[in-house]
């Protein structure tokens, strides 16, 4: 990413740029680190479980693949609307001016020109926060929603491979998921705005270059992480990569092409099989797993230790005791 927090911890962990790239989400991001009773779970069929622990790895899809179809539309639009207003958009522009003249045209036009990759070549994995009673039988509304033919499961996940302060493994960007409404999101704008104005001199004392990549990287942020609040109770944290603004060569030999219930697409697959991979990290199946919970189905005992042997095969070391089901008497109508 232009701005990533790689960069951003050349200064301290609450300063001005941190604050502007990040806003509300270094509260998040405190919460997941420091509280134990909450985890992160990604949610998918049993048959794509069986799949990744057989060849090693995680797939990220495009964007405008996933279940919410207006991905980036509903963040677009608020920021374009929150812009389209004369004195919040000067007031923001004055902001940004007093640190850095010209910095407010040169990312306007930088958006303008990245945008179509933005909303076109986004790519993400999708991970729900999980509590502790979520880790005990997973969240109902989540296996409706990966329900039906399928047998799901939510992969519980342990946080530090894969969310490490920001970043996830292999250079790719963990960020949790905010889900605004409009109002909501111009008073996130104005406070940002505000800490370019109290922050004035501490960010005008920095170059040009490390402003202006704070600022873009911001607005990628909101565009990628941004969702309509009627998703809110999906909580979702997501790893996010883009290729055309922040490239890896190694993440690029990984991409293929698949056809995914009838619709072609192009999906990028992070290896976890221990080898060294882009900035030399390295994740295993038993590093990455911490738990397993099997959804509603009639024959759960069955589903358990099919599981339980692939990842024995994967080598995860805690096989037989990391599976169980989630115990929902919930089916499908018939």
């Amino acid at each position: 990413m232009g701005a990533d927090l790689d960069s951003a911890k050349s200064q301290s962990d609450e300063g001005a740029l941190r604050k502007l790239f990040l806003g509300p989400l270094l509260e998040r991001y405190s919460l997941l680190k420091n509280n134990d009773l909450i985890t992160l779970a990604h949610y998918t069929s049993a048959k794509v479980l069986l799949d990744m622990l057989e060849k090693k790895e995680v797939w990220m899809r495009n964007a405008r693949c996933m279940n919410d179809f207006s991905e980036i539309d509903y963040a677009k639009w608020c920021i374009q609307e929150y812009f389209r207003d004369e004195k919040r958009r000067d007031a923001f522009r004055l902001a940004c001016e007093n640190c850095h003249e010209g910095a407010f045209d040169f990312v306007s036009k930088l958006l303008d020109g990245h945008l179509p990759a933005i909303y076109n070549r986004t790519y993400i994995s999708c991970l729900a926060q999980h509590d502790i009673e979520d880790d005990a039988n997973g969240r109902l509304s989540m296996w409706r929603g990966y329900g039906g033919a399928d047998v799901a499961v939510s992969i519980v996940l342990r946080k530090a491979a894969v969310i490490r302060d920001g970043s996830g493994p292999y250079g790719i960007q963990g960020y949790p998921v905010q889900y605004p409404k409009m109002d909501g999101l111009f008073e996130d704008l104005n406070r940002r705005r505000d800490i370019m104005v109290e922050n004035k001199e501490e960010i005008s004392s920095g170059s040009f270059e490390y402003f202006r990549n704070h600022l873009f990287g911001m607005f990628q942020v909101l565009l990628a992480t941004i969702k309509h609040p009627g998703f809110s109770e999906e909580n979702e944290w997501r790893l996010i990569y883009l290729p055309d603004l922040n490239p890896s060569k190694d993440m690029e030999k990984t991409k293929v092409q698949i056809a995914l219930n009838g619709m072609p697409q192009s999906i990028y697959k992070i290896p976890v099989n221990g080898e060294k991979f882009n900035d030399d990290r390295a994740v295993t199946v038993d590093e990455l797993i911490q738990g397993i919970i099997v959804g509603p189905c009639a024959e759960a005992g069955v589903a358990i230790a099919a599981i339980q042997d692939a990842l024995m095969r994967a080598n995860h070391r805690s096989a037989q005791k990391i599976v169980h089901f989630c115990g929902i008497p919930y089916r499908e109508r018939l």
